[in-house]
């Protein structure tokens, strides 16, 4: 491959959420900036552009879904990219054999040379290419033929009506579908009475928790939970595969005991559209922050909410038993003005937008992590998206940039919003009710924020 010359070259960079059980399990924001400083000392820039990203744990499931990896391969492929630096290059051979296979072919005839980082794994040597391509083609011949005896067993099962392996235990039953436990069946079989019988999903969950009924976690019943509940075809005695419960010989019938008739599924099914359907016609309350509102005590994003014309953001921990629940919301339509006032403002004190090479990728909404939780995978990679690398494009900074935010279509100024700011913080109320509190709020700048926007 040909050597970078004295000015470096144009690079790629791509990274993913680690495998989850991996021992190494750094998060993708912070792959981001590791990967673009090592680009740096090999001479390589990394233009926000050019930097890829699947933040979804699915990217490692066979056939989940990659879009970071598939526009990668559009700009290897379309000559757009000399020089690429591959996070962990054994661990993407071992456990995505097939895509590794098409970039390294794809780099091969392109002529994009490649450098690794995170392993032992060489790919700027030609020996090393070599080796990890012939891994490579082994691991997705061994994946393929697997898959194969796979598929058929599991097919083979859901035929037999057998029920899923794993997992956590199912409402109703017991670990495996079995023993059927009559105090919840009882309760799934009145939420498909009710429901049928006109009931909401909020009245529906709300009086199942005024009777301290408990889920299989033991948390409250959510609109959520009860929903799960009238579209899961387990309840009916229907066993799922592939999306559907039918097979060539009609309906697949599961060897568990059913908690209600096929009938009384199928008219919740048929209710459920009817209801969504009315639901669809009706206007809806846009919120301009969402994603970006977060409860400063529960760490959870707050969540848009309407009570008669009264727009909010409310914290969903209003569901939580106590004393976990703090029933904290801020008015959106004040909170929205606010916020935007805070962008312009920046805004007007940039004098001109950072080139597309100062623009991360890869932001964290909100908080860490939340207190209490188990789930450190959530923790450190449930809160990290991606964003537009030319979002600020076109938009319009200095004096003018007040009456030229008023011009920009909602979905443009949702995405400026969102690169400016990493969240916005609440805090406790300290004022009368009728007052809007600016004190509660906190609003968090964006990764380097200083460095990219403000000054130029």
């Amino acid at each position: 491959m040909a050597l970078l010359d004295e000015a470096g070259a144009v690079g790629a960079f791509y990274c993913c959420v680690p495998r989850r059980g991996d021992d190494d399990q750094t998060p993708v924001d912070v792959q981001e900036r590791q990967g673009r400083k090592y680009a740096a000392s090999i001479g390589i820039t990394v233009p926000a552009h050019l930097v890829f990203a699947d933040q979804r744990r699915a990217v490692w499931n066979p056939g989940g879904a990659r879009p970071g990896w598939a526009r990668l391969l559009t700009a290897l492929r379309s000559g757009r990219v000399a020089a690429l630096v591959v996070i962990k290059p054994a661990m993407l051979v071992r456990h995505r054999a097939a895509d590794a296979v098409e970039l390294l072919i794809a780099a091969q005839e392109h002529g994009v040379d490649l450098y690794s980082m995170g392993d032992a794994l060489d790919l700027a040597d030609p020996g090393g290419r070599e080796a990890a391509l012939t891994q490579a083609r082994q691991h997705a011949g061994k994946a393929a033929s697997l898959s194969k005896t796979v598929q058929k067993l599991r097919r083979q099962n859901a035929d037999d009506g057998r029920p899923h392996g794993g997992g956590r235990r199912a409402y109703g039953y017991g670990p495996g579908m079995d023993p059927l436990i009559e105090d919840e069946a009882r309760t799934i079989r009145e939420i498909y009475a009710r429901y049928l019988a006109g009931d909401s999903l909020r009245a529906i969950a709300g009086d199942l928790n005024a009777r301290a009924i408990p889920t299989v976690t033991g948390a409250s019943w959510t609109t959520g939970g009860v929903t799960r509940i009238l579209v899961a075809p387990r309840y009916a005695g229907l066993r799922v595969f592939q999306g559907g419960v039918e097979s060539i010989d009609g309906l697949r019938q599961a060897v568990w005991e059913p908690c209600v008739g096929i009938e009384d599924w199928q008219r919740a099914q048929a209710e459920r559209a009817a209801r969504t359907a009315a639901t669809d016609n009706r206007p809806r309350a846009d919120y301009l922050l969402t994603g970006l509102v977060v409860c400063e005590r529960c760490r959870d994003h707050m969540v848009g909410s309407i009570v008669g014309d009264y727009r909010m953001y409310a914290c969903p921990s209003k569901n939580k038993p106590q004393p976990n629940r703090c029933n904290r919301y801020i008015a959106a339509k004040s909170l929205e003005r606010y916020v935007q006032q805070a962008a312009i403002d920046l805004l007007q004190n940039t004098g001109a937008t950072p080139a597309p090479s100062d623009l991360p990728v890869t932001v964290r909404r909100g908080p860490v992590g939340a207190p209490g939780r188990p789930d450190q995978f959530r923790t450190g990679h449930g809160r990290v998206e991606t964003q537009s690398a030319n979002v600020l494009d076109g938009v319009v900074t200095g004096p003018e940039a007040g009456e030229a935010w008023s011009r920009l279509p909602e979905a443009r100024r949702r995405a400026v919003l969102r690169f400016l700011f990493a969240s916005v913080e609440i805090g406790e109320k300290t004022t009368s009710r009728s007052v809007f509190d600016t004190s509660r709020i906190n609003i968090l700048p964006g990764v380097s924020l200083d460095e990219r926007v403000v000054g130029g």
